[in-house]
């Protein structure tokens, strides 16, 4: 049975495995999938669009105002500094569209981890004073000291996503955000297969729903969560769309709890 979203976009199937459900999706052409996401790029960088997201422009302004909060916050416990470690953050995006609530800080660094064609490009076209882009973590970390990790719409699209978070809640930051993270209600984990409207680009890919509770085990103890949001009207779906913000404990708060 598919679950369609609010774009159009239909989650089909449930499959025991990513390669089931890898062999179920018709794949899609990364070079396609990549001029486009250039091209959006281009035109929110040249002003002729207000931000982008997944390739689809907008016209009006829009921030996310719970990243936002969490943003300004860890800024202002670092002396008006943010340097975030936007984990699959494509060109960029999340930083294009939040970037004039952001003018006022002391300093800013936004740095993208993606695969290499994107960060290709993006050193290419698009690296600036603020935004850089990396191949992997340890590559930014050898340049950079993020303070915050942001992870939107991506631990769905990983074949590990557990292990990967996992993994990053042993880095040397003390936020993370994940954001538009898809959840059951209430049910296991499911893996999906995501259809994506053709008027947006040919593609159909694996995708997981997360069960909360599961999800948050990934974290090591020293973790709790400190605020949570909606991100898509879920009524009438069999999943919702969810954000996260974890912080780690200090060393005092672990060993009082």
């Amino acid at each position: 049975m598919a679950s369609p979203s609010p774009d159009g976009t239909e989650y089909q199937g449930q499959y025991s495995t990513w390669k089931e459900a890898k062999l179920a999706s018709k794949g899609y052409e990364s070079d396609e999938i990549l001029d486009k996401a250039v091209a959006a790029t281009r035109a929110v960088r040249d002003g002729k669009a207000a931000w982008e997201r997944d390739t689809v422009l907008f016209d009006e302004p829009s921030i996310n105002e719970p990243l936002l909060n969490v943003l300004r916050r860890v800024a202002a416990e670092n002396k008006k500094r943010l340097s975030v470690l936007d984990f699959g953050g494509a060109l960029g995006s999340a930083w294009w569209q939040n970037r004039h609530a952001l003018v006022d800080l002391n300093e800013v660094r936004w740095s993208v981890v993606e695969q290499g064609g994107f960060v290709a490009a993006g050193r290419r076209e698009f690296t600036n004073s603020v935004l850089r882009f990396y191949e992997n973590v340890d590559a930014c970390l050898w340049a950079e000291t993020p303070n915050v990790v942001v992870m939107s719409s991506v631990l769905p699209y990983l074949e590990r996503p557990h292990d990967c978070l996992a993994e990053m809640s042993n880095g040397p930051w003390r936020d993370i955000v994940i954001d538009r993270n898809g959840l059951t209600r209430g049910g296991p984990d499911r893996l999906t297969v995501q259809t994506v409207p053709t008027e947006i680009y040919d593609a159909s890919y694996p995708c997981w729903f997360f069960n909360r509770a599961r999800l948050l085990r990934g974290l090591n103890s020293d973790w709790e969560v400190v605020s949570e949001w909606p991100t898509i009207d879920g009524e009438g779906r069999s999943f919702v769309s969810w954000g996260l913000h974890m912080r780690k404990r200090t060393t005092e708060e672990s060993k009082s709890w």
